[in-house]
């Protein structure tokens, strides 16, 4: 084909376009006419409000998949105090729930609380059958073949749940505490301090004060770690005056330092107690393999116990852990501080000891099915919470800090009307 043959069949295609264009035109024109101005106004909100209805829209997840909008999340629960806490009226309370709370507050999203054990949370997330696990989850590398976490909420170790007095009797542990080497160390440098000045106010005074500092060496001596002692201790020494110009110098300047180094001694003591009051509430790994250790089934404190390779007994639920530490079918119970610490302060409140071992820390989060489209959202609604003043409210309210550590001055669910399981 010649290139004006192609050029006149272009123009002709286009002209016949125009023309079946402006046919259609017409034909609607000549069919709005027949109807009048009120049906055709009618027609037109008819459409209009069609056109400004709200419809759903999908929202993207983080890996692309879909989140289905208007669909109610399935979120997985145990009793796991203060993470979760079943009341008696079946509400459930607890740190986790009013951190879900506040992050729903930004999805807008309904939620059907689901109860389970702790091994059945981990099949549900596993097979997908629920959206979301709002307890505190140890993050752990072969977990992760197999569910999500969310952001990291905080991180805790694991401690030992005991009867009291199973590890020490409370009189030698407090003579274990005094016999620590912080203390020995303290108390020989000041026995070493006294016998150097008692000798050298002894050897001063001897010839100038003999009836004081007289009758040989071990007595003289004797009176001289007497006056020092004393002085360290009550600011003077009555009965015994210093007679030489060289001596009550000397005494002068050891009572001018004996205001700072009892204040000194003091502090001393104080962080040397504190430290071994410390260590002795501490459990090392040896001494848990020696021991026989009840866990929960399918928890890192298992996985642990397994590495250990000391005895230990697995259990469905806490309470049925701590019963058996109760009943003396084991020796201590392995587990979360957070929650042990809980469980000391209120339904086992004199009934067990908490000691922290030297385990290394986990950090936990929400647990989610692998590749959740709610992964993303989660995350941006958990780190807006976190930089805001009401994540440090609701951690105080449980007696822990933004760290998740122990307030020793709170009180744990004082504003929360918690009564009990």
């Amino acid at each position: 084909m010649s290139y004006d043959l192609w050029r006149l069949s272009v123009s002709r295609a286009f002209s016949d376009g125009i023309r079946a264009g402006n046919a259609v035109r017409l034909k609607l024109e000549v069919k709005l006419r027949h109807y009048s101005g009120p049906t055709l106004a009618s027609y037109l909100c008819v459409v209009l409000f069609a056109m400004l209805q709200p419809f759903p829209l999908p929202a993207f997840g983080q890996d692309g998949s879909t989140v289905p909008a208007g669909e109610k999340l399935i979120v997985g629960v145990v009793h796991d105090p203060p993470y979760l806490i079943k009341g008696k009226n079946g509400e459930w309370t607890g740190f986790s729930v009013d951190i879900w709370k506040a992050v729903d507050n930004q999805l807008r999203a309904p939620y059907e609380l689901k109860e389970m054990k702790f091994p059945q949370l981990l099949d549900s997330l596993k097979e997908n059958r629920i959206d979301l696990a709002i307890d505190g989850f140890f993050l752990l590398a072969h977990r992760e073949k197999y569910m999500d976490f969310t952001v990291p909420l905080g991180s805790t170790r694991l401690a030992l749940a005991t009867r009291p007095d199973k590890l020490d009797h409370p009189w030698m542990a407090a003579l274990k505490i005094f016999l620590s080497w912080g203390i020995v160390k303290i108390i020989g440098l000041l026995l070493a301090s006294l016998c150097l000045l008692g000798f050298l106010l002894w050897f001063i005074e001897r010839m100038h004060n003999p009836e004081h500092f007289g009758g040989g060496f071990i007595k003289g001596i004797g009176s001289g770690v007497y006056w020092i002692g004393s002085t360290l201790a009550s600011g003077n020494c009555s009965g015994v005056s210093l007679k030489s110009l060289e001596g009550r110098l000397l005494g002068l300047g050891w009572m001018l330092v004996c205001a700072v180094i009892l204040s000194g001694l003091t502090a001393s003591l104080t962080s040397a107690l504190v430290a071994g009051k410390n260590m002795a509430n501490t459990v090392s790994e040896e001494t848990l393999r020696r021991m026989h250790i009840a866990g929960i089934e399918g928890s890192v404190e298992a996985t642990v116990l397994e590495k250990i390779n000391g005895r230990h007994t697995l259990y469905s639920t806490e309470e049925d852990a701590l019963e058996a530490v109760l009943n003396k079918q084991v020796d201590g119970y392995l587990y979360d501080e957070i929650t042990l610490r809980y469980y000391s302060d209120h339904d086992y409140k004199d009934k067990i000891s908490i000691y922290s071992t030297t385990l290394k820390r986990f950090a936990f989060a929400y647990g989610l099915p692998k590749n959740s489209a709610w992964r993303s959202r989660i995350d941006s609604a958990l780190l807006d919470l976190m930089e805001t003043p009401d994540w440090a409210f609701i951690l105080s309210r449980y007696g822990l800090g933004q760290n998740f550590e122990r307030l020793p001055s709170a009180s744990p669910l004082s504003n929360t009307g918690w009564t009990g399981r």
